[in-house]
């Protein structure tokens, strides 16, 4: 039997979306988020680090296993600064945002939500104030500062002190944390292991942080003990606006023909540059919009849209739907700026600066995220180095290729490719072999036959029958050129090229590489964080931290939730000197 691969089934998305828009509103999901972040209080040029619970509270609290993106706003009282999305798989998921330099000194407002959430009569959004100080420019929000003077009258609710807001013992006694040999007096630049422990009956997931306490102001009295005590239950709306984003984000748009003429029901694809083939395919309707169903792609990307059965005399222009809500609400608490912040923000300027300077990204290390599941078969590669070079396409395929050839059909090139059936018998495709260059879809193989296969690195053959949304393919072959930037394929005047805002991809911040920097002034307050750490009963996990060249306090902070939606919370501080 042929091996068939499926990137998405159109039938059971539909299915799944016509029984969850007809389901009773007390049998549906309801999610609730809770968003955790490396520290309470950022410089402009920082690095923001996220941690996101998505918890299904329909019932019991637990992680959701329902929705597989997460949306998220940074925004001030005038507009939305900042946007990210976040892969989520069992209600876990993180990434890191780089706060810009250009940021005015202010409070910002931080927004998470699911499509799902955006289906209740009154979306119960998660909100977290951060502080944003710009320490470069003298810009600020308008209307959103304020000086301290004598007579400030500042709620002790609303700005603390960073670190002396943490409960001294967890809310759930879940998690056991021992540090390394010497207590809590720590020496300077060295490495410390700590172990956590899992003590209690159930499966734990926590993110971790390790930071320096100083004075800057935390606005956020949400925690993850609070959190819980704080969710209410919603009503569906009748309208049924978003359909649950289960396999990855739904990619909307509509294309407007300029002239006479139809794209009613044409197929058109999607795909996104890079290495990985993420081709997707949609048909478009009677009123030219169109749903992608994906996998989610990560990363800042080029996609391509492309309608290869639309006639090539037609004009038309593609928009894609913008997924956030961008909802502005000017209810954000003023930012009072008070003379003691100044030896914190100074320390924190030079850590800022000195990480933009000197690349501190390579002290991050990247989790494992979720890939597309349309190559699950193993490819033979022909990596071309590995063979005499010719100059043109089709020598390449005669001198060593065997399994692929070019024949003429219909008055173009057809790059065939010879596989076998389920009867053991060899045979060639004919007009439906789906080729790839950098991961971009030729439906023309002229383009292939003609292109420089000295700029190709590999050539990858997938012999299988491929099912991508409402499209089939015999066999797929991937072509990798050096550069990775399609180099030289020119496009039909119908094809567009985006810039696309991907999720972001999963990172934590280690510094293991710190010891082998000899060059780097080490003047890191942020010493550790790890955004997920998922801990069985009765399992320990060790980590090591490496402590910077600056002295003082430090607290490490841990957050989480138990399999079955109960808050775990710990803090404790320890002195490095």
């Amino acid at each position: 039997m042929k091996n068939k691969i499926y990137t998405i089934s159109a039938l059971l998305i539909s299915a799944f979306a016509l029984f969850a828009h007809n389901a009773k509103a007390q049998e549906r999901i309801q999610e609730r988020i809770y968003l955790s972040t490396d520290r309470d209080s950022y410089l402009a040029g920082e690095t923001l680090w996220i941690s996101l619970y998505c918890l299904d509270i329909s019932k019991t609290p637990k992680l959701s296993p329902l929705s597989s993106i997460a949306y998220v706003e940074i925004q001030n009282s005038t507009s939305v600064v900042l946007t990210a999305k976040i892969f989520l798989i069992d209600g876990r998921g993180s990434g890191h945002i780089s706060l810009p330099p250009v940021l005015a000194t202010g409070n910002y407002r931080i927004l998470a939500y699911t499509k799902q959430m955006l289906n209740e009569s009154t979306p119960q959004l998660f909100e977290k104030v951060i502080p944003i100080f710009n320490v470069l420019t003298s810009e600020k929000v308008p209307g959103n500062v304020e000086i301290a003077t004598e007579n400030s009258a500042v709620s002790a609710n609303e700005q603390k002190e960073s670190g002396l807001s943490l409960s001294a013992l967890g809310t759930q006694n879940a998690v056991e944390v021992k540090f390394g040999q010497g207590g809590r007096i720590l020496p300077l630049n060295s490495s410390v292991p700590i172990t956590l422990s899992n003590t209690s009956n159930t499966l734990v997931s926590l993110n971790v942080t390790v930071v320096k306490v100083d004075s800057l102001p935390v606005y956020n009295t949400m925690t993850v003990s609070n959190f819980k005590s704080n969710i209410s239950h919603g009503v569906f709306s009748q309208d049924n606006l978003y359909v649950p984003e289960y396999e990855g984000e739904i990619i909307k748009g509509k294309v407007t023909l300029k002239g006479t003429g139809s794209l009613w029901d044409k197929i058109i694809f999607l795909s996104a540059v890079g290495e990985n083939a993420e081709v997707y395919s949609s048909v478009v309707d009677s009123t030219g919009t169109f749903n992608f169903y994906t996998n989610s792609f990560f990363g800042d990307r080029e996609i391509v849209l492309e309608i290869p059965s639309a006639d090539s005399t037609y004009n038309f222009t593609y928009e894609l739907n913008d997924p956030f809500i961008k909802k502005i609400d000017n209810n954000i608490p003023k930012l009072i700026l008070d003379r003691k912040f100044e030896q914190s923000l100074s320390e924190r300027s030079i850590e800022m600066q000195i990480g933009r300077r000197f690349g501190i990204d390579t002290l991050y290390d990247r989790l494992p995220f979720h890939n597309d599941p349309l190559l699950r078969t193993k490819p033979v590669v022909y990596k071309l180095d590995d063979y005499t070079r010719f100059p043109v396409m089709p020598e390449v395929m005669i001198e060593y290729i065997t399994e692929l050839r070019f024949r003429k059909l219909d008055g173009r090139q057809d790059l065939q490719m010879r596989w076998e059936d389920s009867y053991k018998t060899l045979s060639y495709s004919r007009g439906n072999t789906l080729v790839l260059l950098d991961g971009i879809p030729v439906f023309d193989h002229t383009k292939i036959f003609n292109y420089d296969p000295l700029k190709v690195k590999s050539i990858s053959i997938y012999g299988s029958e491929f099912f991508v949304g409402y499209a089939s393919f015999e066999g797929l072959v991937l072509f990798k050129t050096y550069k990775g930037d399609y180099s030289g394929l020119t496009f039909g005047r119908n094809v567009r090229i985006m810039d696309f805002q991907g999720a972001l991809i999963p990172s934590k911040f280690t510094a293991n590489g710190i010891a082998k920097a000899d060059n780097f002034p080490d003047m890191r307050s942020l010493l550790y964080w790890d955004p997920q750490i998922d801990l069985k009963p009765g399992v320990s996990s060790d980590i090591n931290i490496h402590t910077s060249s600056l002295p003082g306090k430090y607290i490490i902070k841990i957050e989480g939730f138990t399999e079955n939606g109960l808050p775990v919370e710990y803090s404790s501080e320890f002195t490095v000197r």
